[in-house]
């Protein structure tokens, strides 16, 4: 039989487990409350990169463009660099909400509900190859941000053999109404930035001396 010494050892280890089970059952992490998936869509040599975001309600992260000043910690969507392709500009990502936060005491820049981002690459390789990256983010709500998390993703690309890249340029150059240096504009009114004598499509909502300055510091 038991003795009382042990029983009571026993129930002070049983006590303890449940508290620490009960500790780590309420401990909420970024993937708790932000998911991410990952898509590619290509057509030839071209492919954009999706990576869908869905936050939970009253949850948002941060954009990947800072206010200048921001403590903020910037969502990151990173492609592992690689010899079968090529990044075409930075990452494309909706208007965020731009405000300022009273408590903090700066501006903030941040996404809520259901997002997509996009990366636009240019595959250079002849054969089939897998591309990774990784969604690097914080989420907050009004009360708290719970630590930085990070998803890993891996996609499939089809090789393909690509066409001479000054021909290509001189293809974009031709939708141009009105080229002024390493800036230019199409008939649609879309801008566009030169930067490493590449030519690169300024997101909607970005200045074009923003995009600019953002595109030489990435490329660097």
């Amino acid at each position: 039989m038991m003795n009382k010494k042990m029983m009571g050892l026993l129930t002070l280890v049983f006590v303890f487990s449940g508290m620490v089970s009960q500790a780590f059952g309420q401990v909420e992490l970024g993937k708790d409350k932000v998911k991410a998936t990952f898509s590619i869509q290509q057509d030839g040599c071209e492919a954009t990169i999706i990576a869908k975001i869905v936050m939970d309600e009253h949850w948002h992260i941060n954009s990947i463009t800072l206010p200048e000043g921001s403590f903020g910690y910037a969502t990151k969507f990173d492609l592992t660099s690689s010899p079968s392709f090529k990044t075409k500009g930075g990452v494309v990502e909706p208007k965020p909400h731009v405000y300022m936060d009273e408590i903090a005491g700066e501006m903030l820049s941040t996404h809520e509900g259901t997002i997509t981002m996009k990366r636009k690459i240019k595959v250079v390789s002849e054969k089939d190859f897998t591309l990774n990256g990784i969604f690097d983010f914080q989420t907050c709500d009004e009360a708290r941000c719970l630590p930085p998390a990070q998803y890993e993703f891996s996609l499939k690309v089809k090789g393909c053999a690509s066409k001479d890249e000054s021909t290509e340029e001189d293809d974009i150059e031709k939708t141009f109404t009105s080229i002024n240096g390493d800036e230019a504009k199409n008939k649609e009114g879309t801008n566009f930035v030169k930067v490493n004598n590449e030519w690169h499509e300024v997101p909607a909502g970005n200045s074009v001396a923003f995009y600019k300055k953002y595109l030489t510091l990435v490329s660097k």
